[in-house]
């Protein structure tokens, strides 16, 4: 990206807050130029430009105004895979896990757009869970909200776009193990989740079994679970263990309330049964 067509952070601020409260669109300004500078800046560590501004403008060009060609979507979709989702991966408590936290929520928006608009290729879904299955077993900072800097929350962020990838009919049922499984694994990390984590990465296990998966395949991972635990037990600093621990039983304590409301009588009793056994 050319650096020189960036505009400065102060600069992009005032724009951005002035289409927000209404005063100027988008199409009155350089847009190609705007758009790009929201993504260079959108890893920000200013909590109210990353979050309130661009991100928020995001989705209103995005969703609500649907103000961008599906060119300009695609491009910013291709960009945004190879430039931003893993910038500065396998960094912890670093400033980069905005940009890519912030990177997943804006493919999120994309795709979901893309649901309706049928813009994107199939090679260009493919290559999104491809990227993001990479990014979620690379990821390893998984803080939640960040003092002085606002919301990193990357798991969650990164379950949203989950949650609009596996709604796409693009995405066909013989990958749906692969994608569940990849989510499983991500409760079962030596870092204690503290901001919801749990529910967000249901959210697309739940899209999967509304999209006709085979509850067998969950059933299989949960009676797994005991044993798996137990290899943890083995390889892991106890502090580090029973934050597995935690996080295994807030995920199953989650996941049995969300059943609760489904009429999935036999999984919930699965859940059930490993909680238990743990």
């Amino acid at each position: 990206m050319d650096e020189d067509i960036i505009y400065h952070e102060q600069d992009l601020k005032s724009m951005l807050t002035d289409m927000k409260n209404g005063t100027v669109r988008l199409q009155e300004l350089d847009e190609e130029r705007v758009i790009q500078s929201m993504l260079h800046h959108i890893g920000s560590t200013n909590p109210e430009f990353r979050d309130q501004l661009i991100y928020t403008l995001f989705y209103r060009f995005i969703i609500e105004d649907d103000c961008l060609t599906n060119e300009q979507l695609t491009n910013l979709f291709q960009t945004t895979l190879k430039y931003h989702l893993f910038h500065g991966i396998g960094e912890t408590g670093t400033d980069t896990v905005f940009t890519r936290a912030f990177s997943t929520l804006l493919l999120a928006l994309i795709v979901f757009q893309d649901r309706q608009q049928h813009f994107l290729s199939e090679a260009d879904i493919d290559m999104l869970k491809a990227k993001l299955l990479a990014y979620l077993d690379c990821e390893i900072d998984t803080r939640g909200y960040v003092p002085g800097k606002g919301w990193a929350h990357s798991i969650a962020h990164v379950a949203d776009a989950f949650d609009e990838l596996v709604l796409h009919p693009q995405l066909d049922e013989t990958e749906f193990g692969e994608v569940l499984e990849a989510l499983w694994n991500k409760v079962i990390v030596p870092t204690v989740y503290t901001h919801d984590e749990d529910e967000r990465l249901l959210n697309p296990i739940f899209g999967l079994l509304d999209r006709g998966m085979d509850e067998h395949e969950v059933i299989l991972l949960l009676e797994g679970l005991p044993a798996t635990l137990r290899v943890q037990k083995q390889q892991l600093e106890p502090e580090h263990y029973w934050h597995v621990v935690c996080n295994v039983k807030t995920f199953l304590k989650s996941f049995f309330v969300k059943l609760h409301e489904t009429n999935r009588q036999t999984l919930q009793t699965a859940v059930l049964l490993t909680l238990k056994n743990i």
